[in-house]
């Protein structure tokens, strides 16, 4: 059995699903809602698990009654937390989603991560000892650069979730074995996949994807740029398909290319948009 450290952001997610967004001033009924742990760390820890592995989260969610909706979700999925915040007392960060029935597309608001940290002494080398790969997905940088240095001394492959571009995230990138980045990880002077590919590569990656929603995804690596296909399917829900992409890629990773890997990813956070939720795929479809 695999190990996987994933290092980030976790929230306490409430989703409406809705006939469609709401117009200015109108209230809307859902038709239905959930309740889970989001964030990109998160979400990601809990597809590894799903394939069977052990996966730790590394995160701040604190012991507020709010919390709870994290933690138990967490726990019924199997995932370890190890849970960091400076500010325990604190409520959580809360995600407020509304996902459109009609097409499957989903709005999200959430409080603001800008002023969260980790305590000082949230990591260490040990947490490494039995681990087969780390992911990090750009929140607590500090922890995530030091974490990726120890990960790099002991040859645990670095995987770096790029959703969008953060601050100093270019003191972290020389540490990152794969990054695997959206289409709107804009890295600074660039405006387009070739000029993200180009930034990427001078800063030491060698491995590097860029997923396009149902486009293909613009993959590079043993020196060649290459398309790899996405499957196509009835979306009834995007929410983080995304995470869960980099979840089941850690799986696939430590056992086949790179190519190979993002290629069956692509086809579990497709099959992820078929059903309502983050979490209803892994009832129905065993990727194990």
């Amino acid at each position: 059995m695999t190990k996987g450290i994933f290092l980030g952001l976790i929230t306490a997610d409430i989703v409406y699903y809705v006939p469609h967004h709401p117009y200015n001033n109108q209230k809307l009924k859902a038709e239905r809602q959930q309740s889970f742990a989001g964030g990109p760390a998160t979400n990601a820890a809990v597809t590894f698990a799903a394939f069977g592995n052990r996966a730790a989260l590394i995160t701040g969610l604190g012991r507020h009654l709010l919390a709870r909706i994290a933690k138990k979700d967490l726990a019924e999925h199997q995932v370890e937390l190890i849970d960091s915040t400076d500010q325990p007392k604190r409520p959580p960060i809360l995600s407020a989603i509304m996902v459109d029935l009609s097409n499957g597309e989903r709005s999200i608001v959430s409080s603001n991560t800008d002023f969260r940290k980790l305590r000082p002494d949230a990591i260490n080398a040990s947490i490494l000892e039995d681990a087969d790969i780390l992911l990090l997905d750009g929140y607590y940088l500090p922890q995530a650069i030091q974490m990726a240095e120890w990960a790099r001394l002991r040859h645990i492959p670095v995987v770096l979730d790029g959703g969008s571009w953060k601050e100093g995230l270019e003191t972290l990138l020389p540490f990152v074995d794969y990054a695997v980045c959206s289409n709107v990880f804009a890295a600074p002077g660039c405006n387009d996949s070739t000029s993200v590919i180009a930034y990427l590569k001078s800063m030491g990656i060698e491995n590097i994807a860029i997923t396009r929603d149902e486009a293909p995804i613009i993959a590079y690596c043993q020196g060649k740029t290459t398309e790899v296909p996405v499957m196509r399917i009835k979306a009834v829900d995007t929410l983080g398909a995304g995470d869960i992409f980099h979840g089941a890629f850690c799986h696939y990773i430590l056992q086949n290319d790179f190519l190979v890997s993002l290629e069956r990813a692509a086809e579990v956070a497709s099959m992820s948009c078929t059903s309502l939720g983050t979490r209803s795929w892994i009832e129905q479809e065993k990727f194990i």
